[in-house]
């Protein structure tokens, strides 16, 4: 093979790598902001007085989990407080506000952060 194949041969798998690390980022800030406004908005339907909602609440943890696995590589800080929000909808009524707040996993923090990915990418 010639020194020019070989470049372009390098030149096509950073491409294929940087291509696959773009739709894994993309998917990551998808599955992040996909909990943070699902979350939203079963917190209005909870503010106009529907019932707690076990059923909605298991999704969400379920939402954030998955956010959480997804942008470990990304943001290993953001992952974490995302599987404690997870831990969170686990049984919301365990937490207190300050915990909530120590732990920086209020849903107005979060979206800061969201929209911090969103920029990054």
């Amino acid at each position: 093979m010639s020194l020019a194949s070989d470049a372009l041969n390098g030149l096509g798998l950073w491409i294929t790598r940087k291509e696959r690390k773009d739709e894994r980022d993309d998917a990551a800030v998808r599955s992040v902001l996909t909990a943070l406004n699902t979350t939203k908005s079963y917190i209005a339907r909870r503010v106009r007085g529907e019932a707690i909602d076990r059923r909605s609440e298991s999704k969400l943890v379920h939402l954030w989990t998955s956010a959480a696995v997804q942008i470990r590589r990304s943001d290993s800080d953001l992952a974490v407080r995302l599987q404690q929000k997870a831990e969170y909808w686990t049984n919301p009524e365990n937490w207190t506000e300050q915990e909530v707040r120590e732990n920086r996993i209020q849903i107005d923090e979060i979206t800061a952060e969201a929209t911090k990915l969103l920029r990054r990418s």
